[in-house]
């Protein structure tokens, strides 16, 4: 994980508490100041030919990538659940892991949108493979980690 200041822990751990972000595997390499990058390393539940990712796991990860950038700019504390996302495919996702980065376009005190790239690294060599807009809804609540 991404050491700066600006990483919003609580975001994270509330994230990857969820038994879905746990099964797939994600992990996020920086998440603050409305901006998320997450890791999906490639696993033969994911696919349905080695190294190749399934439509159901890239969209998962624009899911989360997107709703966790959005979270990053609301009050402490706050909840958000995803209301709408539209994914393209635009190349195969094929490679050792996915990394999702999710910028927030128009932050909202009701509804955030939030654009998101997918790319598949093979080598370190990354490849644009589905571009997602994802919206979010704020749900005023205490019970995430870091609340106040």
């Amino acid at each position: 994980m991404n050491a700066s200041a600006d990483f919003r822990h609580d975001v994270a751990d509330w994230v990857l508490a969820m038994p879905v972000a746990a099964a797939l595997g994600f992990s996020f390499v920086e998440l603050g100041n409305g901006f998320s990058e997450t890791r999906l390393p490639w696993r033969p539940q994911h696919s349905h030919s080695p190294g190749a990712f399934q439509a159901g796991p890239i969209g998962s990860l624009a899911d989360f990538t997107g709703a966790s950038a959005g979270i990053t700019v609301l009050p402490l504390g706050a909840l958000a659940a995803t209301v709408d996302y539209t994914i393209k495919f635009l190349a195969e996702a094929r490679g050792d892991e996915l990394v999702g980065r999710g910028r927030v376009l128009r932050p909202g005190t009701t509804l955030t949108v939030i654009a998101v790239d997918i790319h598949a690294v093979t080598d370190g060599s990354e490849r644009l493979c589905a571009s997602a807009f994802v919206t979010i809804r704020a749900i005023a609540s205490s019970t995430r980690p870091g609340a106040g």
